[in-house]
């Protein structure tokens, strides 16, 4: 639990350092907190991660996995703590 939340303060820490309104990079799996990657294979289980980042936007801040699950590639982003897992939307 304490890692979980000392990545995801130091990943915050970084993201807002940088000055634009959205802000992203790349990340690796074993970055992300492992309720994070949870919430995900459980509303996925057969998804393959192909990517992970870190992101900022508007504000909010928010872990985005690319997936490839099946034959569809699939932008989907995961609240910090698990809660929320949404499609990014084009």
């Amino acid at each position: 639990m304490n890692r979980n939340l000392i990545t995801c303060f130091g990943i915050s820490l970084i993201l807002s350092a940088c000055s634009s309104s959205t802000n992203e990079f790349e990340i690796k799996e074993s970055e992300v907190p492992p309720n994070v990657v949870s919430a995900l294979k459980a509303k996925y289980p057969n998804a393959q991660v192909t990517k992970w980042q870190a992101e900022k936007e508007k504000g909010n801040f928010y872990f985005e996995a690319e997936i490839k699950d099946g034959d569809k590639e699939k932008d989907v982003m995961i609240t910090p703590d698990g809660s929320s897992v949404t499609e990014e939307k084009d």
